[in-house]
């Protein structure tokens, strides 16, 4: 797993940028090279020997040229200066570096020693090493990256076609009013490692930067309707009230735990329960917030506002278009659309 530290790094290396495309050419000629970046070369002065100021804009031209010397080559933190160049780094010789090369080893103690980011080229092996704190990553070749995500991806495509169609028979079982605690927590932990693969490929998708339009595209389309889909689960079946911001937290703590189950996720929704076979006895019944979202495509103020009115989705259900025209923000064309899209529902699931 890429430390999330490294993701903005690895996205300015990625290819389509400009520092990418000169990093590509110092490889391409067989050059090594040890770029530092910083803003403020003065806060360093005291590890920053010899070399030359040059303060010009940056271009992959000029830092191309540039890696032909052997000392380090100083860029800020936007890339948009070559600060300097042929700058030798006098590190603590102290700080640990698992590295073997002389380049590698000062990269390492440089981040380590300043937190700052760092990338070598190793003429010799033709890699491209980043260094940022005690982190450090290796660039993948295009090829292996594009079969890494095309591999994900198809797994994380086929997790969500089971997603679906769990969604689909907990649509039918909401209507019905016979929700178990156990189709709430099977649903979220299969959503749940869905958006854990997600967050696993995410940083690949990332490195492959302009290569990788189409498989982004297919990223995003998954975590957004997963998210959402997560986000609506636990406002609807958390015994307190969740805003949209309480919801994604959640989300957040569910996904960082290591070896998460049913009956985790059945206490992370207030539900107080010991074992798994607890999960299978508890009646529960949803809010109404992902039918409406749904069916209706409400906003989630008038969500909210149906909701206060009518408490829960059975309620919901038997209320006739007079009612719901009740409640603020819902005019005749909402309530129609809420009532049209339950009977929908109702009608699936009489021939399913």
């Amino acid at each position: 797993m890429i430390p999330i530290d490294l993701i903005s790094k690895i996205e300015m290396v990625a290819p389509g940028t400009l520092l990418r495309r000169a990093l590509n050419d110092i490889l391409k000629a067989e050059f090594g090279a040890l770029i530092v970046f910083l803003d403020d070369i003065k806060e360093q002065e005291k590890i920053l020997e010899g070399g030359f100021y040059i303060g010009a804009v940056f271009s992959p031209e000029k830092l191309y040229e540039l890696s032909k010397m052997d000392g380090a080559i100083i860029l800020d933190e936007n890339v948009s200066r070559i600060l300097a160049a042929n700058v030798q780094l006098t590190l603590d010789p102290t700080i640990p570096t698992h590295e073997t090369g002389m380049r590698h080893r000062a990269a390492e103690r440089m981040a380590r020693q300043t937190g700052k980011f760092v990338i070598t080229i190793s003429r010799r092996r033709g890699v491209i090493t980043l260094y940022y704190k005690d982190y450090k990553y290796q660039l993948n070749s295009i090829n292996y990256l594009i079969t890494r995500i095309n591999q994900t991806i198809s797994t994380i495509e086929q997790y969500k076609e089971k997603l679906d169609k769990m969604v689909t028979r907990i649509d039918e079982a909401e209507i019905e009013d016979r929700m178990q605690l156990s189709e709430v927590t099977q649903l979220i932990n299969k959503a749940i490692e869905i958006m854990n693969l997600l967050d696993e490929i995410t940083p690949y998708v990332i490195e492959i930067g302009s290569e990788g339009r189409l498989a982004s595209m297919r990223v995003h389309a998954i975590s957004v309707d997963v998210s959402m889909l997560l986000d609506l689960l636990i406002m609807d079946y958390a015994l307190q009230q969740h805003s949209n911001r309480e919801a994604q937290n959640l989300i957040e703590t569910m996904k960082t735990i290591k070896f998460i189950d049913d009956v985790k996720i059945a206490n992370l929704l207030d539900r107080n329960v010991s074992s798994e076979s607890d999960i299978y006895d508890i009646p529960v019944r949803p809010r109404g917030y992902r039918l409406l979202q749904n069916v209706a495509q409400i906003p989630t103020s008038t969500i909210r506002n149906v909701i206060r009115r009518f408490k829960d989705l059975v309620s919901l259900c038997q209320a006739d278009a007079d009612q719901l025209m009740e409640v603020e923000g819902v005019g005749e064309k909402r309530a129609k659309a809420i009532i049209e899209g339950i009977r929908l529902i109702r009608k699936r699931s009489a021939y399913s």
